[in-house]
Formats: structure tokens, C-alpha cells, sequence
């Protein structure tokens, strides 16, 4: 199969990365991108950036090339009790958070190996950072393993309106009760990028985050070990 896969970070890269071989670097559309053999697969990996605008770009411009399936992979933060910090959760169901209320996002879910042991869950996107406790009170009926991000709802829209299937892949980086104290723009470039000078200007400015930043840190690098794995195991199944 030709797959395409999108990530918003390095970290999400390189974790998918350390179970390829044959990678190629490139440059696609000014974003980091690699070819690159996982499973017995041909992939194309786009690191487009954080947030909808970035993922909805790369989606379309990857899907020009009719890939077999279009994954939307990183890491994500739990909403309910029950999932923790490195659980991998593949999308049932997404929903995107528009700032007023839910949308149900329809597209062709790829069918997942039921012999893969994953957790299946919904997605819900945001672009932004949400008070998860609010999205607890107010998720809709039905929902199961919620697990917030800000790409794969743009990601799914793209892979349905081309005819391809899509497959959402997500390690918790930040369990329920793991409340983020900044916002994506105290970090970011108006691209959605992370910069370290605003991340230190940040920090400079309010030095309480130290502690959470070096927590989140370390459950990135558990979160990144089990993204990398999960992928793989998931691609032979294929």
C-alpha cells in the first residue's frame, strides 16, 4: 500500500520514523517531509504543523497523490478517566469542536485488525487547547474514549471528500486530570508552530509551568514510544 501519514511535531515524526527504514528527507510545501518503507509499506510523511489550517493542507496536497490511506498521527490528551499516559487510541468516531458545539465529522474509517489490541476511541478537535473538564460535561451521548487534538477532523474531511480511507492514531500524552497551564499561541508562530524563543519568553514570564512542561516532557517520550510501535503494529495488519 502508498500511505500518507501527517503529524504536527517532531516528536510525533521521529517516533513514527524509528519503525521505518529506506527514510528519504525532503521538503514539501516548506514542511519537513520523508519517504521511507514501514511494514512492507511505501510512506510519505508530511510534518505539516500544528492546528486544522496545517493538517487540512497537507491532507489536500498528499491526497493529490491518491495515496491508499491517509493517517492523521500524534499524540493527544485524555478527557475521561481510563485512558492513560501512553495508551494509543485509533479513531471510531470524530468529532470537531467548533467553539460553540460538536460536529460529527463522516468519513471512511479504515478498517482496523481486530488482532492489533487497540484501544478505539473518539477523536474530538479543537484549534486550540480546551478546558477538559468542560468537554466532559458537554460531550454528546455515545462517546467513547475521548482523546482531544487539533488535526484529525481536517485530516478525515479531506480523505472523504477524495474516496480515501482514513486512519486516526493517537498516544495520550496527558491524562484527564492533566490540565495544560498555557495556550498553543504563548508557544506558537501565527504558522502554528512551535518557536523556542516565545517557548522561553513564556517561561521567563511565568515560570509556574516549569514543573508541567518537564511533566508533559517525559510523557511525550512514553507517548512517542507507544505512537511508534502502535503504527507498526497497526501497518501489518494492513
Amino acid at each position: 500500500m502508498n500511505i500518507a501519514i501527517i503529524t504536527a511535531m517532531p516528536e510525533e515524526s521521529r517516533a513514527v520514523l524509528k519503525r521505518a527504514g529506506q527514510v528519504e528527507k525532503s521538503i514539501f510545501g516548506g514542511r519537513s517531509a520523508f519517504r521511507c518503507r514501514i511494514a512492507g509499506h511505501d510512506i510519505t510523511l508530511v510534518e505539516a504543523g500544528m492546528g486544522m489550517l496545517n493538517a487540512g493542507w497537507a491532507a489536500t496536497a498528499l491526497a493529490a497523490e491518491a495515496p491508499d490511506l491517509l493517517v492523521s498521527a500524534g499524540f493527544g490528551g485524555g478527557v475521561l478517566p481510563g485512558l492513560k499516559v501512553g495508551d494509543t487510541v485509533t479513531a471510531e468516531r470524530l468529532l470537531h469542536w467548533t467553539g460553540r458545539d460538536f460536529e460529527e465529522v463522516e468519513t471512511g474509517f479504515c478498517a482496523v485488525d481486530d488482532a492489533s489490541a487497540m484501544l478505539r476511541g473518539c477523536f474530538i478537535t479543537s484549534d486550540g487547547i480546551l478546558d477538559k473538564r468542560q468537554v466532559a460535561e458537554s460531550l454528546p451521548s455515545g462517546v467513547n474514549r475521548p482523546v482531544v487534538e487539533m488535526e484529525s477532523a481536517a485530516v478525515a474531511r479531506v480523505a472523504a471528500g477524495c474516496g480515501i480511507p482514513f486512519l486516526g492514531v493517537r498516544a495520550v500524552s496527558d491524562p484527564w486530570n492533566e490540565e495544560l497551564g498555557f495556550s498553543i499561541n504563548e508557544f506558537c508562530d501565527e504558522g502554528m508552530r512551535i518557536r523556542p524563543l516565545k517557548v522561553l519568553a513564556t517561561i521567563l514570564r511565568r515560570p509556574g509551568i516549569i514543573p508541567q512542561l518537564i511533566r508533559l516532557a517525559r510523557n511525550s517520550r512514553i507517548a512517542a514510544k507507544r505512537l511508534g510501535a502502535a503504527i507498526e503494529r497497526l501497518f501489518q495488519g494492513l
